[in-house]
This record gives structure tokens, C-alpha cells and sequence, in this order.
């Protein structure tokens, strides 16, 4: 009855912060309860995951998983599989261990879990879920004065962030406005996904085992544009002749384009790609980890999503693909660096010269390339660090 009564009386996202302003000094904090936030439209994966992985290691904290929202039922269950609980939005019984916890990790932002106010007996760590390329928080291209009061507001909520590098914490601490004191450098502990050494459940080693399949002896390009907020999937400025013309372009390279748009792009794969042999689609409805699919990508086609921040360390070819570059520039969230001066390699705006490239690639067999410019900028560390202990040092002090 109670849990029907918040999801008709707390149904906004405003009125749960509000609840939980109201009520939450009231509650006791228990420093071994730990509370893990996927925010509402993605998926429980990345830092939140190796983050998990580290406190299940210690075994002296409970565990659990919050999500304002409904997640897929096999994640769920892999979830508990891994000795976590699982909280349920709208009821009381979740809410109840959010006011009762002593330790919330993010991916994004304390409003995820309802948090608006702080409290000197709870820590809040920030894993933010990527480097941002593109523009963050404050730094969005006309961020309106509402949400900058709000992000001003939320910085004293942090008690730690991590970054990936220098540069990384500087442009971290700009855009949530926080001191740049309460980050570390740590590396992004989803580095640890990128390899191959790295112990996975049964439910990732299920899609490690698909990601096989798929490869199998071909060589796998990966195409991981961004979502926009203005305007379309860029996936869909992509006519249904131009992605015959790269299916046709990977059979004859014995080659498959992996597919995999942003969690807040599209969900489900075209139907035109049913039809196509050599391009599947990689979405994070069914491959949870964006990391655990690089491992096996040979070179990787992006446009303004950080991702390629991570495959950096991989020391594998980049190429840059986008029809809209001035409106994303422009008229999207626009960029946190010099686009020209730090985009590793070549930009291309059309499928003909993306072909080209591509073709260019695939006639060498893929040579190793380092981007060391880049490399340094974003990466304080390279693939051979323990990303996993270096997160584990930093949060130790907050979960005695």
C-alpha cells in the first residue's frame, strides 16, 4: 500500500528530493551499508561494477543496487548472482536503505538516489562514467541558470571524485564546481575491463563468449556514436543505401561493423540490419559493457562520445565520423577541448571518405598506433596499472 502511495504522491523527480531533504536527518547511517546508483536510462555496468567488485573483495560491507527505474531482469538477476541487493524505485523499503546508508557511489549525480542535502554521517564518492570530450554539467553549451543553482548547490554533497588524468580533474572540478581537492586520479576504474585478465561473472563471460561468435577470425570495426539532444540518431542520418555500402565493404574485407549508440540513443537495432550480413548491432540492451566489447574491436569509428578516451590505452586505430559536426558544435553540448588540437586522428564527414579510411586501415592489417599526445592528456596511467587498487586506496579511508 505505501509503496503505491509514493509512486502517486512522489512520482516526479523533484518531489522524491524533496521527501528525501525532508526525512533523511532523521535516519541512522551505517557506514557497512553501501549503496551502488545506476542512473534511471542506463544500465548497471563500468565504474559502478569494478567498484562493486572491489567492496564484494572485502567482504565486510553490504552491498546494494539502486535505480530510479525498471532494470532488465537478467541483469537483476547476475546482480544477486554476485551477493548484491537489488532496491526497487518507488518503495519504501529501498528508501528506507538509502536514508539508512553511510557510503553512495555515483555514476552520475546524487539526484539519481534523491540526495539534495548533506549529511555529515554519510560519504559520497563520485565515479563519474567517462573522461568528458563532450561537454558536462556547467560547462553545456547555454546551461540554464535553474540547473547551474542546482550543480552549485549539489558540489558540496561530494566528499570524493576520481579522474582519469590532470587534465581530466581540472575540467571535473569546473564543471560539477567542486574543490579540486576531493578528486584523486585514479584512472577510471572500467580501465580494468579492457583486459583480457580481468575475472568476469558468468553473465559477462556469456557475453565475452558472443562477442567471440561474432568475430570469429574477422576483424571486428566498432561504430559508437553519441546521442543528440537537438535532433535525431546519427544513426538514422545514415541512409539505408549507405549502410548497404558498408555491409557490402566488410564482406569484401572480411570484416564486421559492430553498431553501439549511446544508452539514451536508440534501444533496439534497425530493422534494415536484419538484412545485412556484416553489421551487427552491439547495443548496451544486450552487451553491458562498453569496455568488455573494445577488447575485442580492431579499430574504432566515433564521433563526440569519450569512448575513445578508453581505447586510447589499447594502442589500436581511431577514426572520426560525423555529418554534423558544426551542429553538434554548436547547438549541442559542444566540446571540453580543442576539437582539431585533440581529436587523435583523422575526421571525416561522409560515408565515402569514412570508406576510404577504413580501406586504408584494413590494406595494412591494422597497425598498432600509440596517439601519445592524446594518450597523455587523458591517462595518468597506462593499461598496465591496477585500476581496481588504486580505487580501493582512495575510497578505504570512507568505509571504515
Amino acid at each position: 500500500m505505501l509503496s503505491k502511495y509514493l509512486m502517486r504522491k512522489l512520482g516526479s523527480r523533484e518531489k522524491k528530493a524533496q521527501f528525501f531533504a525532508k526525512y533523511d536527518s532523521f535516519f541512522p547511517k551505517f557506514r557497512r551499508k553501501v549503496i551502488l546508483v545506476v542512473k534511471k536510462n542506463t544500465e548497471f555496468s563500468g565504474n559502478l561494477r569494478v567498484c562493486a567488485n572491489v567492496l564484494l573483495a572485502k567482504k565486510s560491507h553490504k552491498v546494494y543496487v539502486y535505480k530510479d527505474g525498471s532494470m532488465p531482469a537478467s541483469l537483476e538477476t547476475a546482480i544477486k548472482a554476485q551477493g548484491m541487493r537489488v532496491l526497487k524505485h518507488n518503495s519504501w523499503r529501498s528508501f528506507y536503505h538509502i536514508f539508512t546508508s553511510g557510503v553512495i557511489f555515483f555514476s552520475h549525480v546524487p539526484r539519481d538516489a534523491h540526495i539534495s542535502v548533506k549529511s555529515k554521517r554519510r560519504v559520497i564518492v563520485g565515479l563519474w562514467h567517462g573522461v568528458a570530450f563532450k561537454n558536462i554539467e556547467s560547462q553545456m553549451v547555454s546551461v540554464a541558470p535553474e540547473k547551474l543553482a542546482l550543480i552549485e548547490k549539489n558540489a558540496v554533497l561530494y566528499d570524493l571524485m576520481t579522474a582519469s588524468s590532470q587534465k581530466d580533474k581540472k575540467y571535473l572540478a569546473k564543471s560539477f564546481m567542486v574543490d579540486e581537492s576531493i578528486i584523486e586520479i585514479t584512472g577510471l576504474p572500467r580501465y580494468d575491463l579492457l583486459k583480457s585478465t580481468y575475472t568476469l561473472d558468468e553473465f559477462l563471460n556469456a557475453q565475452k563468449q558472443q562477442l567471440e561468435r561474432i568475430k570469429a577470425g574477422k576483424k571486428l570495426i566498432l561504430y559508437a556514436p553519441t546521442f543528440r539532444e537537438h535532433c535525431g540518431s546519427h544513426l538514422e542520418q545514415i541512409s539505408h543505401s549507405e549502410w548497404r555500402t558498408l555491409n557490402d565493404f566488410m564482406i569484401a574485407n572480411n570484416s564486421v561493423l559492430g553498431v553501439r549508440p549511446h544508452p539514451y540513443d536508440l534501444k533496439h537495432s534497425p530493422e534494415l540490419f536484419e538484412s545485412l550480413s556484416n553489421i551487427v548491432w552491439l547495443g548496451q540492451d544486450e552487451f553491458t559493457e562498453s569496455n568488455l566489447v573494445l577488447q575485442y574491436v580492431d579499430a574504432l569509428i566515433v564521433d563526440f562520445s569519450s569512448i575513445w578516451i578508453d581505447y586510447l590505452l589499447l594502442d589500436r586505430p581511431i577514426v572520426g565520423f560525423a555529418k554534423d559536426f558544426e551542429h553538434y558544435r554548436d547547438d549541442e553540448r559542444g566540446f571540453a577541448y580543442d576539437f582539431s588540437s585533440t581529436f587523435p586522428d583523422v575526421f571525416v564527414n561522409n560515408i565515402t571518405d569514412l570508406i576510404n579510411q577504413l580501406d586504408l586501415l584494413l590494406s595494412n592489417g591494422i597497425q598498432t598506433k600509440k596517439y601519445s599526445a592524446a594518450k597523455h592528456l587523458f591517462h595518468a596511467y597506462d593499461i598496465s596499472a591496477d585500476f581496481s587498487q588504486n580505487l580501493e586506496c582512495s575510497i578505504k579511508p570512507y568505509l571504515k
